[in-house]
């Protein structure tokens, strides 16, 4: 007897409850090494408009990314969730902005211009080798990066922990392939 493939609900719960488990050190010897692989292995443009996100429920820590982006002269921007059904915005930030708790009780600019970004880094629950990554399930991250695409070139590369790869990742319409995944063990493209 064959069983169904698991959920996508199902998968983002298993693989949550993983990275939960992963010791705070290992969390931070992770987020340095997807750092320098991500500097050996991105091409950044000078001046290049950046979004990264404000790390949450144990995702891999981009702020060492973002830190390097801004010391290398590079704007960086966090996202602003508008609404349920909306694409994120994106505000400039550095680590002078003041921050407020925005929708979801996620840290975000409290008044910084909105920008258009060159470069999004993306959080993510699950992804396969193929670059397709599971979030949480509200679609904010497909739908920015779809309408972004529409307009001019975007590079979207999600960032997380090797342990997140998985080999049978469910990939429905409207789920947007990343152009690469960053993790603390590979580079996928």
């Amino acid at each position: 007897m064959t069983g169904q493939p698991p959920s996508k609900s199902v998968l983002r719960q298993m693989f949550l409850e993983r990275r939960a488990l992963i010791p705070p050190a290992a969390r931070k010897e992770s987020a340095a090494k997807v750092c320098e692989l991500f500097f050996k292995n991105v091409p950044v443009p000078a001046g290049a408009v950046v979004a990264g996100y404000w790390p949450i429920r144990n995702e891999l820590d981009d702020m060492p990314i973002l830190r390097e982006l801004l010391r290398r002269g590079c704007s960086c921007a966090l996202p602003h969730v508008a609404g349920a059904t909306l694409p994120l915005e994106f505000h400039l930030w550095d680590e002078a902005t003041p921050m407020t708790a925005g929708k979801y009780s996620i840290m975000e600019p409290a008044a910084a211009p909105a920008v258009v970004p060159d470069i999004v880094l993306v959080p993510l629950a699950a992804f396969d080798a193929n670059c397709h990554r599971l979030g949480y399930g509200g679609g904010f991250y497909d739908a920015t990066i779809a309408r972004l695409k529409e307009n001019r070139p975007l590079l979207a590369i999600g960032l997380g922990y090797e342990m997140q790869l998985c080999a049978g990742l469910p990939v429905e319409e409207g789920d947007i392939r990343m152009d690469m995944i960053v993790t603390d063990g590979n580079i996928y493209k």
